[in-house]
């Protein structure tokens, strides 16, 4: 098999998780590392073995000329590295989320991929993690009967809300709504890996069958970021049973016959984690990789395809505008900015409490 170059631009500790996935990859052989902290880049590059490290990911994609790039910068600068990624030849680009600062920037990366014939995807390595394909599994095989609500809930809208919503449309066979009615709140100015967050949200998804999600954000600061299983989950309700998703443990509970659960494979205390990362995160971000790699060499779609990670972002997108205009927003979603940030410019939400960063 031929090998594949990759480099990593963002050296935090998502560069770090997606540095472990391209070293781990078979035949894909990671070169270089770039991030403006130079120091940050020297380190993950000690740590992983790679030859050579850039404060300017210019000019790593001009010395390098990688095949695969991962972007783990903040999102801020999502749009501008897919810009010089396709400029410079790269032929696979593996991005974090959130994946932009608003609608119309994600769609712009995905076409500039789409044009340059540059396969784009989105990490969201949930999709990859054993309880979620046994979850998808058994409601594909009909073991709840027939889905008619998802409850989901998560910190967030545009970090852990990406994975959530992408979650729902998996579970869903990634059939397309039909509409988004939301609201949110903004008490505080709240940024995630930089960019502006709602303080609590609820979002209605509708499906053309008649099924229909909610999901809640919010929780923080009465649970922590990592405590997964109050942190983050789904129950899919169905004709026959429901499905309950919390942290690394799935349920499923069929009426009238015995619980089928299985249990992630990975130690689920954050005690014992490398460096406060997860290692179901390492672990389904090296598949993602594996995965993305191989669709690279055979031609096929990629698990990760950009489209999955695209209709997620409409989703959060389309909550924000809900909000913002007061009315349910029909799907495909005809407004390219971030209501979040034009409604906050335009006083629709007034914050009273101080400024929160995480990551």
């Amino acid at each position: 098999m031929t090998t594949l170059s990759a480099a990593v631009i963002g050296a935090g500790s998502q560069g770090r998780v997606h540095g472990l996935g391209l070293v781990a990859a078979p035949d894909v052989r990671l070169v270089a590392l770039a991030d403006v902290n130079q120091a940050a880049g020297e380190a993950l590059a000690a740590e992983l073995g790679v030859p050579r490290t850039y404060q300017d990911y210019h000019e790593l994609l001009e010395a390098d000329q990688p095949d695969i790039v991962s972007i783990c910068t903040p999102p801020v600068f999502h749009l501008d590295v897919v810009r010089a990624a396709v400029a410079a030849g790269v032929r696979a680009v593996h991005c974090e989320k959130p994946i932009a600062l608003s609608y119309g920037d994600a769609l712009e990366m995905a076409a500039l991929a789409a044009d340059a014939g540059v396969q784009l995807t989105f990490n969201l390595q949930r999709r990859f993690e054993a309880v979620q394909r046994f979850a998808r599994e058994q409601i594909m095989a009909g073991e709840i009967g027939d889905v008619v609500t998802i409850e989901g809930y998560c910190p967030n809208l545009p970090d852990w809300g990406a994975h959530i919503l992408d979650l729902i449309l998996f579970h869903r066979g990634d059939a397309a709504p039909s509409w988004v009615m939301g609201q949110i709140d903004v008490t505080v100015d709240r940024y995630i890996y930089g960019a502006l967050a709602e303080t609590a949200s609820l979002t209605q998804i509708a499906w053309p069958d008649g099924v229909r999600a909610v999901v809640s954000t919010g929780r923080e600061p009465h649970t922590p970021v990592l405590n997964l299983e109050n942190n983050l989950g789904l129950l899919l309700q169905g004709t026959r049973g429901r499905v309950d998703l919390r942290g690394a443990r799935c349920r499923v509970r069929r009426f009238g016959k015995e619980d089928l659960v299985l249990d992630s494979p990975f130690d689920t205390d954050s005690a014992n984690w490398d460096r406060g990362v997860d290692p179901a995160i390492v672990a389904g971000t090296g598949e993602a990789i594996q995965d993305l790699a191989d669709a690279l060499r055979t031609g096929r779609a990629p698990v990760l395809d950009a489209a999955y990670g695209l209709r997620g972002a409409e989703l959060i997108f389309a909550t924000y505008e809900s909000s913002r205009s007061r009315r349910r927003v029909p799907l495909p979603l005809d407004r390219l900015d971030n209501a979040l940030l034009s409604g906050r410019a335009e006083g629709y939400w007034s914050p009273v409490g101080e400024t929160h960063s995480t990551y």
